[in-house]
């Protein structure tokens, strides 16, 4: 059988297939793929020039190997807590050490949240919401009078943020919330903002549904 002949753009394409689906550290790509990482080297000179030649941060790519299991799920419960998005995608985009460091301790990311306690089904449904759910969740956090501003919606509803501008909104949140029937003023003044009750002397502007 013959052996395959590597050249720099065929392992570039193999490292950036593979790029948010699995790690691209040395270790790994030794021990997983030893024919494109001897390669690799033969070519580049180095896995790090090897790395950087894909436009990668080496010292990004290998930060995860300081990662413990510990604290992983410490991080997985935080941004869990903070009520951040933690389904595959969005870890991957934002939070790649996290990410790829759940990957090498606990082979999937499915696996690091249960180990968390999280239920990775419900994080999956949630990500799966339909274009109804969405609007439905947004009015009723505007029935309870929950600040809709962008800033807000990042730091306490992430899932419904990303949900609503990538299905109702193509990208924007004002439009999302126009989606959803809120034509109204939706901000609320600074010091009646809040995440649950209903301010005292607060009138909810009408839907204009």
């Amino acid at each position: 059988m013959f052996k395959k002949r590597w050249h720099d753009s065929m392992i570039i394409d193999h490292v950036m297939s593979r790029c948010d689906r699995e790690p691209l550290n040395s270790y790994y790509y030794a021990t997983t793929y030893p024919d494109v990482y001897a390669a690799a080297e033969r070519i580049f000179g180095s896995w790090r020039e090897t790395i950087e030649a894909c436009g990668f941060n080496y010292d990004e790519i290998k930060k995860y190997r300081e990662w413990s299991r510990e604290k992983v799920i410490s991080e997985i419960k935080k941004l869990h807590k903070n009520k951040e998005s933690i389904n595959s995608k969005y870890v991957q985009d934002f939070h790649k050490p996290l990410y790829m460091a759940a990957v090498k301790r606990f082979k999937n990311w499915g696996d690091a949240l249960s180990v968390a306690g999280i239920d990775y089904n419900k994080i999956r449904l949630r990500r799966k919401m339909s274009p109804g759910e969405i609007k439905r969740e947004i009015l009723e956090l505007y029935k309870k009078n929950v600040d809709l501003a962008y800033p807000h919606m990042r730091d306490k509803f992430q899932y419904l943020l990303a949900a609503g501008m990538k299905k109702l909104g193509g990208g924007s949140w004002a439009k999302a919330r126009k989606m959803a029937g809120i034509k109204a003023n939706y901000r609320l003044p600074r010091y009646k903002r809040f995440s649950g009750k209903k301010s005292r002397g607060y009138h909810q502007p009408s839907l204009g549904i």
